[in-house]
């Protein structure tokens, strides 16, 4: 079965140097679990469908979802930081 979604080259690179930065291809094709060559070629034949757009696809949505993650915890710190020092106004400057 292939799915409904094609990648081209340019997607492909986007994605890559959004995720890995300049040096993307061999970080992303270690990710994917294949042979670096594997995004070498994916680039060469100019686009990527199915089972290999949807692991690229994949990638972007994990790495999206690990920084929402942190985001959250991140913003859940600064909270319980301000919480704190929100306290220590009141305590000593109660007007």
């Amino acid at each position: 079965m292939t799915l409904p979604f094609t990648l081209s080259a340019p997607d492909i690179r986007e994605i890559g140097e959004a995720l890995y930065g300049e040096a993307w291809q061999v970080q992303m094709a270690k990710a994917l679990g294949v042979p670096r060559q594997s995004v070498g070629y994916y680039l060469k034949a100019g686009a990527v469908n199915g089972t290999q757009a949807a692991a690229i696809i994949g990638l972007l949505a994990r790495a999206a979802v690990r920084e929402l993650r942190a985001g959250e915890q991140e913003q859940a710190t600064r909270d319980a930081r301000q919480a704190d020092l929100t306290k220590l106004i009141v305590r000593f400057d109660p007007a």
